[in-house]
């Protein structure tokens, strides 16, 4: 999680800046498609609730708080997508206290608003958490079924691992040490066996 947070929050804010030099308002990426066209926001998206910027940057940390405290109940590919979440919301939290506003700068046909790389993630973040929950029982049981087969393959093949030995008590050594007796009571009655035999 930490690695995606600091990874999207050091592009977003690499990116800002890079916008906020440049001299150009305005350059076509892709003709009829994309531009990037700097402009800035005091609200969230579609430029909403512009007039309360203070009251969303209390509610962008609150967020942010939340997800970092609870983000160990979730899977280590959730935690990932809420990394995402995170690096992009605190990304914009660094423009609303450093300018007031947040500085976009992306610009797609047939989308209504300008947005900039801490909103990319935090939507496709967003998306891909919803994902994982949606279809969550099924990649768990199939993560289930993977590990028990490699539980059976191992055992198989005789291979010892710490989560197979896990599973046996202190009761069940008694048996083995009875029947590690008895196969060493056996042996010596071969062997005196086939010395007898010898002589």
């Amino acid at each position: 999680m930490v690695l995606a947070l600091v990874l999207v929050l050091l592009l977003d804010q690499i990116t800002k800046m890079l916008v906020l030099e440049a001299r150009i308002f305005r350059v076509t990426v892709v003709p009829g498609f994309l531009w990037l066209e700097r402009a800035t926001n005091t609200g969230i998206a579609f430029g909403m609730f512009s007039t309360h910027t203070d009251q969303i940057t209390v509610i962008s940390i609150a967020v942010v708080i939340f997800l970092a405290v609870y983000y160990t109940k979730f899977t280590r590919v959730q935690q990932v997508f809420i990394g995402m979440i995170i690096g992009g919301a605190l990304g914009n939290i660094v423009d609303r206290i450093r300018f007031g506003k947040v500085v976009d700068f992306i610009r797609m046909r047939y989308y209504p608003a300008i947005f900039n790389v801490a909103d990319s993630f935090i939507v496709i973040g967003g998306i891909l958490l919803a994902l994982t929950y949606l279809w969550g029982d099924k990649f768990d049981s199939e993560s289930d079924e993977k590990g028990r087969g490699m539980e059976i393959r191992q055992i198989s093949s005789r291979e010892a691992s710490e989560l197979d030995i896990t599973f046996y008590d202190p009761e069940s050594y008694k048996g083995w040490e009875g029947a590690c007796g008895w196969i060493d009571q056996k042996t010596k009655l071969q062997g005196k066996e086939r010395g007898n035999s010898g002589s």
